[in-house]
């Protein structure tokens, strides 16, 4: 290796471990990935097509709720949009808007004793962030989103979330980015989170890439993933992407509340989810604007809350490791 590569090299990996080093000392991962929720807009590839249309499904297996007597599964569709638009010659508009369905199953033990008896679950999401490019190698980003995220029945208002979003990425080459976004975000129980996301994209060889930041499996989450091109049309890959969910509860009592908490009860309340999936994917491509994904995997970590409208616990449990499977279609024009 000549000393111009060892030094790309080197600098790269540098990168590389300042990156997961950013994500273990900051520790948001959870947190961020259902706050910022933006996947499409962090790509350097000013070349790639300008618009792509996402369509996804996924299924998580059966898994007991500890100390509940629950068991919890859910169901998740989602679909979405990304568009880019140049503004000038050196700044783009990126637009993204997405719809995901989250339908919950909780079976087990059932009655007033159940804390956690939601059904389904709607996200609709709409963000924006200019892209302008400095120079060659550095851009700053600029944004918003809007989201809506609550189970069918709850009041949309109190559904509603959003905030700002900046940061920059580095990109020396066409085959190494590396960046940070940080979004100031209201959150549905109230207060405002200062969210962190640092970012890369690496392709370490011809078949051999490494993407760190928003990893997008059905749900987007935190996280990394490596992945190996066997052939122009067949690749696979492994990663995590921490996950976390947060929404408003329609507005009907299911927890009663009790005399030591007479105010505690679910009505118009918040549910949230939180799980660290770890997956192997496959990935087609039958034509180079047409992707089909197969991933399957385990989710790790889970853990499922449910407060009152204020923010306030009313019960909080881990669940087992479950089973996962998705799959993906991704259009780009």
């Amino acid at each position: 290796m000549d000393r111009a590569k060892r030094s790309r090299w080197t600098s790269r990996m540098h990168g590389v471990g300042s990156v997961f080093v950013a994500m273990a000392l900051l520790g948001t991962a959870p947190a961020a990935a259902q706050i910022v929720d933006i996947p499409a807009i962090l790509d350097a590839d000013l070349k790639a097509p300008p618009m792509s249309a996402v369509v996804q499904y996924g299924h998580q297996f059966e898994a007991d709720v500890e100390d509940a007597g629950t068991k919890i599964a859910r169901d998740t569709a989602f679909f979405g949009l990304n568009q880019r638009f140049k503004l000038g010659e050196r700044t783009t508009l990126f637009m993204v808007e997405t719809y995901t369905l989250h339908a919950y199953d909780f079976s087990g033990r059932s009655g007033p004793a159940n804390r956690y008896r939601w059904d389904d679950v709607h996200r609709i999401v709409v963000a924006g962030m200019i892209g302008h490019d400095l120079n060659d190698r550095w851009r700053l980003l600029g944004g918003a989103m809007i989201r809506s995220w609550g189970e069918g029945g709850a009041e949309f208002g109190d559904t509603l979330s959003g905030g700002l979003l900046a940061g920059f990425d580095y990109h020396p080459d066409p085959d190494f980015s590396i960046g940070l976004v940080v979004g100031a975000l209201s959150k549905l129980g109230g207060g405002v989170g200062l969210i962190p996301v640092p970012t890369m994209r690496w392709n370490m060889t011809s078949d051999w890439h490494v993407n760190v930041g928003m990893i997008q499996l059905v749900d987007p989450g935190v996280g990394a993933m490596v992945s190996h091109d066997f052939t122009p049309e067949l690749s696979l890959g492994a990663g995590f992407a921490f996950q976390s969910r947060q929404y408003r509860l329609a507005d009907k009592t299911r927890v009663t509340p009790t005399g030591v908490r007479p105010n505690r009860t679910d009505d118009g309340g918040i549910g949230q989810e939180r799980e660290l999936p770890i997956v192997a994917l496959l990935r087609y491509r039958p034509t180079p604007r047409i992707e089909l994904d197969l991933h399957g995997g385990v989710a790790v970590g889970g853990n499922i809350r449910v407060e009152d409208e204020d923010g306030g616990r009313i019960r909080d449990d881990d669940y087992d490791a479950a089973g996962l499977l998705g799959v993906k279609a991704q259009f780009l024009f």
